[in-house]
């Protein structure tokens, strides 16, 4: 081999490869000169070879070139520019296919190309390759390299399963309609569990885990929701909260049509409810992007989503139960809305009678019936008076002189039995249920130990003081309460 080339022979090899004289590169090659070039002559044999298309030089220079660096270069860069008749001359003379990354050969879209790169080697499971290619390129041609790998590589199924699984999670998080049906049809399974493709580096942190039907009920696209067949053997508790996170109502309506409980806590609450309610905080999401000041306050108009989605859990009886953090949150989001959107919540919760306790403690803080003192009348239709107690259908209709079977019971030993022990042993004494005994406890005016007073007394705690027995002015009372004396 002859001296490297000066600027002078650089210039003119790089000239002849410019015009297209395959026949006097040749007979340079021939005659021993290098092919290497000066770092003052900027362009190569090669580069200007491959922006002409010369296949023929191109395979002459590859054929002659010595360094591997530069063979792998060209493979590179005809992957970028999409050119596979010339990443196959690379591979022919010895470019290392691990030089390029396999998701490249995928995103030219060439089926024959790829199989090629599979046959000599390449990973089609590191960096998930399939999932990118399908979720980037969106083309079918990668659904049919996918399958061909499959065939081709039985002791990679599962593996290549994921990658499927992920790009269908993510074209459901999308809310592609299109590309979930054709990655179905390709074998994709809604109810794997795993992280969507944009979360692919924290597969292994739970909080990323996720199915396609939970990613599908966030999508807003019921048609989405159906096209996975969910049944009532799915998790259908954690989708409808999933849909209730944006006030999907129809995903919602389906949801519940399937079989949902919207009351899927341990204590009969509802997780989807409580969705519902952190959506109405931001819903209004100019208030955010226009920086609105604090005394404004969103119009009912603003949030009609989630007011339609809380109506339909509230008619399917889901059970507001709001621990302290969930209240004080609630109450935040209700000071930023116009009041008769919250008086509005409020009847929805009290659709259900266990709903009536957290309504009691929403209303409980001053500022809260403050910020709903401009509905009166509306809060009256409800039952409700600003001091929070709520006064339920049963007892509007009691008559104020007690039934006669309520006549047995001893009004004052009666109060003294209900603060000496709990109520449902003195109900077990008596022959009647807890219930019964709170009732004739209402009617007879007799004051019941506070929830919790019994927890409380047991675990040594402070209590509430025991209240005195109020008067009670029903002459028949009276005059039973006389006689048994």
């Amino acid at each position: 081999m002859s001296d490297p080339l000066s600027a002078a022979e650089g210039k003119e090899l790089v000239r002849l490869c410019e015009a297209g004289r395959l026949y006097e590169v040749e007979a340079w090659i021939r005659s021993g000169k290098p092919l290497a070039i000066p770092k003052e002559v900027r362009k190569t044999p090669l580069a200007v070879a491959m922006s002409s298309g010369f296949h023929s030089l191109v395979d002459l220079l590859l054929r002659h070139e010595p360094t591997q660096e530069v063979k792998n270069g060209v493979l590179q860069e005809a992957l970028i520019f999409d050119r596979p008749a010339f990443v196959e001359l690379a591979l022919t003379y010895g470019a290392d296919i691990q030089s390029v990354s396999f998701l490249d050969v995928l995103m030219t879209g060439n089926r024959a190309l790829v199989a090629t790169f599979l046959e000599k080697g390449a990973d089609p499971i590191a960096g998930h390759p399939f999932a990118h290619a399908l979720h980037q390129l969106r083309a079918k041609t990668i659904i049919g390299s996918y399958l061909d790998c499959r065939r081709s590589r039985p002791d990679l199924a599962s593996q290549l399963q994921e990658q499927m699984d992920m790009a269908l999670r993510q074209f459901c998080q999308d809310g592609n309609l299109k590309w979930v049906s054709l990655l179905m049809w390709a074998g994709g399974d809604p109810r794997s569990r795993g992280p969507v493709l944009d979360d692919a580096d924290r597969a292994d942190d739970p909080e990323y885990q996720t199915t396609a039907l939970e990613e599908a009920c966030g999508s807003r696209n019921v048609e989405l929701v159906k096209r996975l067949k969910p049944n009532r053997a799915d998790n259908l508790a954690a989708m409808l909260d999933r849909a209730a996170f944006y006030s999907d109502r129809d995903v919602l309506a389906y949801l519940l049509e399937l079989g949902a409980n919207p009351n899927d806590r341990a204590d009969g609450g509802s997780s989807a409810l409580e969705s519902c309610i952190r959506h109405l905080g931001w819903e209004d999401f100019d208030r955010v992007r226009y920086n609105y000041p604090t005394t404004y306050q969103t119009p009912g108009y603003k949030v009609s989503t989630t007011r339609d989605a809380i109506k339909l859990l509230a008619q399917h009886g889901a059970v507001w139960k709001p621990d302290p953090s969930t209240l004080n949150a609630t109450r935040r989001i209700l000071y930023r809305i116009e009041p008769d959107v919250t008086v509005e919540l409020i009847g929805q919760l009290l659709r259900n009678e266990n709903g009536a306790a957290g309504v009691q403690e929403l209303l409980r803080v001053a500022r809260m019936r403050q910020h709903v003192a401009g509905c009166q009348q509306q809060l009256a239709r409800l039952g409700l008076t600003l001091n929070s107690r709520h006064v339920t259908e049963p007892e509007k209709r009691v008559d104020p002189k007690p039934e006669p079977w309520m006549l047995r019971f001893d009004r004052q030993k009666l109060y003294e039995e209900v603060w000496s022990e709990p109520a449902e042993r003195v109900a077990a004494r008596h022959g009647v249920s807890g219930a019964a005994i709170a009732k004739v406890c209402r009617c007879l005016k007799i004051p019941k130990p506070p929830r919790g007073y019994w927890a409380k007394k047991t675990a040594g705690q402070r209590t509430a003081r025991r209240p005195k027995l109020p008067p009670f002015e029903d002459a028949e009372t009276r005059m039973t309460d006389r006689s048994r004396r």
